[in-house]
């Protein structure tokens, strides 16, 4: 596989989020909060089943090696949908997707720096943090 198709396989995920957002604020108009993140997240859980269910024959017994802080990402899920739920109609979808990139892409530099959770240790450079402030500067600028 070449860079190129990770990088379209990421612009598609990129292009999904901020689909997700959109039509999770949409539904949020008819229901409140709680239910439209209660029906979110039930469609994903059962579209993820549909799909270990016809694709995957690992058992649920490999969870007990996997270390416990690794389960807390279903609840983190759960934050983003709710709280871009909620954020869209207040802020707009750009400006909450810019805000929240610039938030994921911090908390990254500061992971890879410190290797969190055995990712690979990527060390923080002065450019990485001048990278980081024009995007900041940048999402400051798109809504002044």
């Amino acid at each position: 596989m070449t860079v190129a198709f990770y990088v379209l396989i990421a612009v598609a995920v990129g292009t999904a989020a901020s689909t997700q957002v959109i039509l999770n604020s949409n539904l949020n108009k008819t229901a409140h909060l709680s239910l439209t993140v209660l029906v979110v997240n039930t469609v994903a859980m059962l579209s993820s089943l549909v799909i270990y269910l016809l694709f995957s024959r690992q058992s649920f017994a490999v969870l007990r090696d996997a270390d416990w802080y690794a389960f807390l990402g279903g609840f983190l899920g759960l934050v983003i949908v709710m709280g871009s739920t909620f954020l869209i109609p207040k802020l707009g979808v750009s400006l909450t997707t810019g805000i929240i990139i610039v938030a994921q892409l911090s908390f990254a530099m500061i992971a890879d720096h410190y290797g969190l959770a055995g990712v690979r240790h990527i060390p923080v450079e002065p450019v990485r943090i001048v990278a980081l402030m024009l995007m900041v500067s940048g999402v400051y600028l798109f809504f002044k």
